[in-house]
This record gives C-alpha cells, structure tokens and sequence, in this order.
C-alpha cells in the first residue's frame, strides 16, 4: 500500500483538525480504565476503538516520561485505519500509580514489573479471543517492554513495530561500564540504608524546555501541542531517572540484546538517524541477533533526519514511518 493511501492528519491541519476531529473524536469514544499490576500498584489505560466493529488491534507501549493523554493523534490516526487501540501508562508515570511516595522521579523496583503490567492488560482485555489481529507498536523504553514481553510470550502478537528502541541510552562521554557500575553501586546503597530512590546524577524534577532546545522532534507544531498536554495535566509532568531505574534498565537492555534470538514474531525497528537519546548501536546489535524465524520477515529502517521522537515528527519523516508500521501490519495480517 502507498504512503498516499493512508490518511493521516497533517502539521498543517492540527490547529483546526485537532479540536474538531481529533479531540472530538477522542472526547466520544475514548475511554479510560485500570487494572492493579504488580505490587498491588493501579495501572491506568486507554481504548479508542475504531468507527466500526473491528477484528484489529494495536497495544501502544509508550516511552519513558509519556502518557497516553500525549498520544491522541497518533491514536486517532491509527482508529481510522480500522484499529482499535490500547495505550498503557507504565507505572510510575502518566496517570499511573507510582512505587514511592514521590510522584516526579522516574523510578521502577524491578524491569520485570512492567512486563508482567502489559501482560495483564493483556489478559484483562482478553485480546487472544477478541482479535484475530494483533499489534504492538512501541516507543524507546516502551520498545524495550515490548521486546521482553515478545521474548517471554512468543504467541500473542501477529507482528511488531518498534521506534527508536531503548536498547542502548546516549551517556555521552560517560563510559557505558563506569553508568552501569555506579547506577548499581548507589540503587544498592540505597536499598541497604531504605533511603531513596533518588535521582541519578544530573537529574531532576520536570521542567518545561523551548522547541529550540529540544532533542526529541523537528515539528513545532506537535512539540507545541506535547507542552500543552503537560502543562494541561501537572499530574504526568516526570522528572530525569532514578539510580534504580538506570539499574534495572541497562539489566534489561543487555538481557533483551543478548536474548534477541528468541522472538519469532516479525519485527520492524524504525531507528532515528538523529537520535540523541538512545543509541544505534544497542538497535543495530538487537536485531543482528533476532532468531532466523523472525529476521526472515523482520525489517529495519533508518527515518532519515529524524530525532528520537519518530511518531511525533515533522509530516516528511512521521508519515512514511507511520504509513511503514501500516504496511508492516497489513503485510503480517493472518
């Protein structure tokens, strides 16, 4: 299918196409629910199901900081291509409850603890007998989750897309075994002296940046309207990482790359080429490892200019990546 065939909603449309067909359509049949994950924590979500009565579904697996309140034109793209959609807020962000008592540090006890959420979800949604077609398309961190979860239940989705990846986080000129030792070293001292957690070095509550000096997306027109979900709703503003949550994370990503010979579904990572957020490297080393059932129909795409924020990106690099997750989709369908 052409890139053309695909209706998406353009920069140039939002201001009158986001309160009168985006919002208003997210404002009738949106609806927002929870379930308890692990550790007895309240898990939020959402479903936006499609026009009609659909036999597709696509899990959105968002990114570190986001909720699913930033992902209503993306959601609403994708209703009207004949999907419905579930967006999960991981815990300890968006809507979601967190694991300490304090709401803005990014923090989570146990990577594990997320993919055991999104199985939930899953389970409490009854996908496998309510879809015949199931997707999931996930984001950095979310792409992460994901790509544990394809590891541990090889038989759920019929096809994957994941954006920009968290297999690998940018540190800069910070050495990779000096981040993941000292991450370690502090979660534990934290953890002896029941202190914590605390920000990792560098880190700090929200705060709200200019378009200028933003490393996630050319488009002002979406970063504009990424702020003003923020400031609308203080309650999912996030601040930088905690010391556990580094921990629990490069644990993850080296055991995800490490595994990537166990997922059998197709996959499709879309890598952005100006990413500064997480590295090419770790998505290059995960799918150079995928199992020969999976690579055989597997996919890897470079979006050309584009910075970590894929799906929320200018019109030139957002609609062939997403019309390529489209096409992806349909290509794998039952």
């Amino acid at each position: 299918m052409s890139t053309s065939t695909y209706q998406l909603s353009q920069e140039h449309e939002l201001d009158t196409v986001y309160p009168e067909k985006i919002q208003s359509y997210w404002n009738q049949h949106a609806s927002e629910a929870s379930f308890v994950g692990a550790l007895g924590l309240n898990i939020k979500y959402l479903k936006l199901p499609a026009p009609f009565p659909s036999d597709k579904v696509i899990v959105v697996s968002p990114g570190r900081t986001e909720a699913y309140l930033k992902y209503d034109e993306l959601a609403y793209d994708l209703s009207q291509q004949g999907y419905d959609v579930l967006i999960i807020d991981h815990r300890g962000q968006g809507l979601s409850e967190r694991e300490s008592q304090r709401w803005q540090p990014g923090d989570v006890a146990s990577f594990q603890y997320y993919i055991d959420d999104l199985a939930k979800l899953i389970e409490q949604q009854d996908l496998l007998n309510h879809y015949q077609q199931r997707f999931i398309l996930a984001h950095s961190m979310g792409g992460a989750i994901a790509a544990h979860y394809l590891q541990q239940f090889p038989d759920t989705f019929t096809a994957a897309a994941l954006s920009a990846p968290m297999f690998g986080i940018n540190l800069g000129l910070l050495p990779k075994a000096i981040a993941t030792s000292l991450a370690a070293c502090m979660s534990k001292l934290e953890q002896q002296f029941k202190r914590g957690p605390y920000y990792a070095v560098g880190q700090s509550d929200y705060k709200h940046c200019s378009f200028k000096s933003n490393h996630l997306t050319h488009s002002q027109q979406r970063f504009k309207q990424m702020q003003a979900v923020y400031s609308a709703h203080p309650k999912i503003q996030l601040g930088g990482p905690t010391n556990r949550w580094l921990h629990q994370s490069f644990t993850a990503m080296q055991q995800i790359i490490e595994r990537a010979n166990t997922i059998s579904v197709p996959l499709l990572l879309l890598q952005a080429e100006q990413d500064e957020i997480v590295t090419a490297a770790g998505q290059r080393a995960f799918f150079q490892g995928l199992g020969s059932a999976s690579a055989a129909a597997s996919q890897f795409k470079i979006i050309a200019g584009a910075k970590h924020e894929i799906l929320f990106e200018s019109d030139s690099m957002r609609n062939p990546a997403l019309s390529s997750i489209l096409d992806f989709f349909e290509q794998h369908a039952n």
